[in-house]
């Protein structure tokens, strides 16, 4: 917490070379982070360049700087980006909080709920193409999960989904993205290099393709085309205090911004996946619960309240690897953070990896335990011990829809199968914007009597 006396630095790795920090951190960042925190404790200093980077892994600490101090702190790494533009995920200020308004009710309960028949629908097709296979050679369930989540999101977003190639457009354009988030690849700007030109061709068209798409759904819900989806709400909101509605750029930009969101729960429900496969007993209570709920039908909107096991599952699997996992800032201003100085121009840095991992709120904190989630649990835990959504200001406002559609494919896919990993194969992490699995994750699907 904030502290009016402070020494001047923060523990952390001494009488290294800047560059081999920044080696370190680029090869193994989840690694060195955790490291860092196992040996220095809840305020780290990394030494990586120009100004050091703080990590801060108390909640106390991290509810200071997100939320009790955040006009201090500004999500400058994100600014001017060709694809997100300006909009939730990087405005701050005045701006963000009239976008925060104009956007909000596209994703209030009543409008979630109105969505669940497109996801029941998406998942039963899904389960439909899988058992037109009789075999059971394995696939690669972050393709399937992935495809899944991205087709979920433009039915949301705007009432149609992805063809053939325009799925493999945007996945390539997520791996550039992920490549792009690793600390080395925005320290030295990657892109501009000639042996990448072709890489960025690729992103560029990608990002001209999405631009077009905006621009045609745009103009079809001003010309009174589908009114039932979320772009179809944003053209239509007006500005409570002006009466004035957004700007083609600014619905441009919340598009964009919205459907950068589709890669996170495909990535969590392919953990999911992987974590029930190694824990036999948690995945048979989980089909169980499935069962005794909806008994083999489809769930509807009165089942979801009463899947709760489901959504436990889906919540510990996001703290094992949470969507958010790296929650970075820059101090404008001189501050303190743990009772240490931080200096203005400093990274402040919390990741969720590492703290949803502190012993001190998570017993056997590396173990898969859905029994963390139970009412009780919850409400007895510091709120910000667990931020896979991350936090403020910032916090995604998709967090409710991704909860929802996690628990939901759990529940309807566990009722017809259980998947097994390929004996010998090491699962790997790939800590780009999301932790993907490297190579995919190729699972045995079996199916249930």
């Amino acid at each position: 917490m904030a502290s009016p006396q402070a020494p001047s630095s923060a523990p952390g790795p001494r009488g290294l070379p800047v560059w081999l920090n920044v080696l370190r951190q680029e090869h193994d960042p989840l690694g060195y982070f955790t490291q860092g925190f196992r040996k220095y404790g809840d305020v780290v200093r990394f030494d990586t360049g120009a100004s050091a980077t703080y990590m801060v892994s108390h909640p106390d600490q991290i509810r200071y700087f997100l939320t009790e101090n955040a006009p201090n702190y500004s999500k400058q790494e994100l600014s001017e980006d060709p694809f997100l533009g300006n909009g939730l995920f990087v405005s701050e200020g005045n701006y963000w909080r009239r976008q925060r308004r104009l956007v909000q009710p596209s994703f209030h309960r009543d409008r979630l709920a109105g969505l669940l028949g497109g996801m029941v629908d998406l998942v039963q097709r899904t389960l439909t193409a899988w058992e037109a296979d009789a075999t059971s050679r394995p696939f690669d369930m972050a393709a399937q999960m992935g495809s899944l989540s991205l087709r979920m999101t433009t039915r949301a977003l705007y009432s149609e989904e992805p063809d053939a190639a325009a799925a493999a457009a945007v996945g390539r354009m997520m791996w550039i993205m992920n490549d792009r988030g690793t600390f080395m690849s925005r320290l030295l700007r990657l892109e501009r290099l000639p042996i990448y030109k072709k890489k960025w061709a690729d992103f560029f068209g990608t990002l001209r393709m999405l631009n077009v798409k905006a621009k045609e759904v745009i103009a079809q819900r001003k010309a009174g085309g589908p009114q039932d989806d979320i772009m179809a709400m944003l053209v239509a909101a007006k500005d409570r205090d002006t009466g004035e509605s957004m700007t083609d750029k600014e619905l441009r930009d919340e598009f964009m911004n919205l459907f950068s969101g589709h890669e996170g729960p495909g990535v969590a429900l392919t953990w999911a996946w992987h974590l029930l496969s190694q824990n036999p007993d948690i995945e048979a209570r989980l089909a169980s619960e499935c069962t005794a709920v909806l008994g083999g039908r489809a769930p509807t909107l009165e089942d979801l309240p009463r899947l709760r096991y489901a959504t436990q599952v889906f919540e510990e699997t996001i703290r094992l690897y949470p969507p958010a996992w790296r929650l970075l800032r820059t101090a404008k201003d001189a501050d303190t953070l743990g009772g240490y100085t931080v200096e203005p121009g400093a990274s402040v840095l919390a990741v969720p990896y590492v703290f949803h991992r502190h012993p001190e709120f998570w017993p056997r904190p590396d173990v898969f335990d859905p029994e963390r989630f139970t009412p009780e649990q919850k409400a007895a835990r510091h709120k910000f011990a667990y931020l896979p959504f991350g936090a403020g200001q910032h916090i995604c406002i998709g967090n409710n829809l991704a909860l929802m559609f996690g628990a939901l494919v759990l529940a309807m896919v566990s009722q017809r199968y259980r998947f097994h990993a390929i004996p010998g194969r090491r699962v790997d992490i790939y800590p780009g914007i999301a932790l993907l699995p490297k190579g995919g994750m190729p699972m045995r699907p079996e199916r249930r009597g």
